[in-house]
């Protein structure tokens, strides 16, 4: 005969146990483990359980029903039932049924029925035994030895298999295991699928995210005040048609988006709002070729992948149960490799300068860099400042101003784009009189000058 336990209450196995003595039986139970911690329970000079905090929290430590079933979820930052408790349940989260339940069952059992407590309870001991599911599902991966990082984006996207697209894809996902293992980690590079409508770009990056409930593609707007709260519990963010980027009321709200580390809020079943690492990588996607902001200086942070849909060895949505095999295997191979600690969470030097041109094909022309640039061309000035371009290449009135943001404009276009122009302390100009300039190094009389000669230029 199989020998099978029983998951008994102290009450219940001790009127159990006091039947079978009344007819001459032993009952074999697992009493002394019982015991042990039951008898750590505060009782009333009665012999009571009272009703305390920490009793609650006993209770769900080491009862065999509850012990192990309520965990917090790091991704979600909420609250998750693991295992099967008895009760109808869909999904995972903590839902107030469960609580009504887990009342209930303390209340029967054990006879603790204050509510309050036993929310507490239930609030602590998930803070003792989180857990992370892409953790879990990424350590659970077993690969089956086919190489398929480098071959993903042609095989489903038609994909040119270039070196910076090749490692584009694999630096992405190292970024993603990374932010699993080590939240908060810095990682601002962002991947941007661009091609015509249909091509499976949002699928790839869905797929990608191995569970639907894992990828949100509902970031509209940076300045949302929930935007935040819609990073959690997702691990691929798509940004479509870059609508968040483009959207962005200055560029460098798209930079510092990007660029954080960790971000504030209230998580479910919290009563204040608290720091939250990151684990979520961003992602966006385009019909639109010229899809980056013009600003040059922030968009070192997006690496731009042409998909093409004709080359594509099959349609992603083709037998999706493939598909998924396919990018599960991708994450068993890519965890080979992060393991090895043979990878880097940025380009090598030669791959950032093949980005940089690859990324110019992407932006659309900026009228004032195009105006800028023609004016240095065609006059090759010794000196030029921020107020001599802005009247004399941009065709604005002396007597006007310059806004802050067009001389910063006009600063990023001189540092970026006119490499045989240096930026001095200052210079004296005929009609603009002593401002922050940019010297030619390439005139032929050109000598660096101290800031003490500079200090005697006479103001003309």
């Amino acid at each position: 005969m199989k020998n099978e336990s029983l998951n008994l209450s102290p009450q219940d196995a001790k009127v159990l146990e006091a039947l079978f003595k009344s007819n001459g039986y032993t009952l074999i139970t697992d009493t002394d483990e019982s015991e042990e911690w039951t008898s750590k329970l505060e009782q009333d000079a009665k012999g009571k359980i009272k009703q305390t905090n920490n009793n609650c929290t006993l209770v769900m430590e080491n009862d065999s029903l509850l012990a192990g079933a309520i965990k917090k979820n790091e991704l979600s930052g909420g609250i998750d039932i693991v295992k099967d408790l008895g009760w109808n349940r869909n999904g995972r989260s903590l839902t107030d049924t469960d609580i009504d339940n887990i009342i209930i069952y303390l209340e029967r059992n054990y006879d603790l029925h204050v509510d309050r407590m036993i929310e507490r309870a239930i609030r602590v001991i998930a803070n003792q035994n989180s857990y992370n599911p892409i953790k879990d599902m990424l350590n659970g991966l077993k690969w089956d030895g086919k190489p398929r990082l480098e071959n993903a984006l042609s095989h489903f996207l038609g994909v040119e298999k270039t070196p910076i697209n090749i490692e584009a894809l694999k630096l992405f996902m190292f970024g993603a295991i990374e932010r699993v293992f080590n939240p908060g980690c810095k990682f601002e590079y962002m991947l941007c699928l661009v091609g015509g409508q249909g091509a499976g770009k949002s699928t790839f990056l869905r797929f990608l995210a191995m569970y639907d409930n894992w990828f949100c593609d509902d970031i509209k707007q940076l300045s949302d005040k929930e935007v935040f709260e819609k990073l959690q519990g997702h691990w691929i963010i798509e940004m479509p048609e870059m609508t968040a980027i483009l959207h962005a009321k200055y560029v460098e709200d798209t930079k510092a988006f990007l660029s954080r580390l960790s971000d504030t809020y209230r998580a479910p079943y919290d009563k204040y709002a608290q720091d939250h690492p990151r684990i979520c990588v961003f992602a966006g996607s385009s019909n639109t070729i010229q899809f980056l902001p013009p600003d040059k200086s922030g968009n070192r942070r997006f690496i731009p992948i042409e998909v093409h849909m004709e080359k594509a060895e099959t349609h992603i949505l083709e037998n999706e149960n493939e598909s998924r095999y396919y990018f599960a295997q991708m994450w068993a191979e890519a965890m080979e490799i992060y393991r090895s600690g043979n990878y880097k969470l940025a380009f090598t030097k030669e791959l950032q300068k093949e980005l940089v041109r690859l990324q110019s094909k992407y932006t659309p022309e900026d009228p004032m860099e195009t105006a800028i640039l023609n004016f240095i061309e065609e006059n090759q000035p010794e000196y030029v400042c921020a107020k001599m371009l802005y009247v004399e290449a941009l065709g604005n009135s002396p007597y006007s101003s310059t806004a802050s943001w067009e001389s910063k404009a006009i600063g990023e276009i001189m540092n970026q784009k006119c490499p045989d122009y240096r930026n001095i302390a200052s210079h004296v100009f005929k009609d603009y009189g002593k401002q922050r300039a940019w010297v030619n190094t390439k005139k032929p009389d050109f000598k660096p000058i101290t800031d003490d000669e500079e200090k005697e230029l006479p103001f003309k």
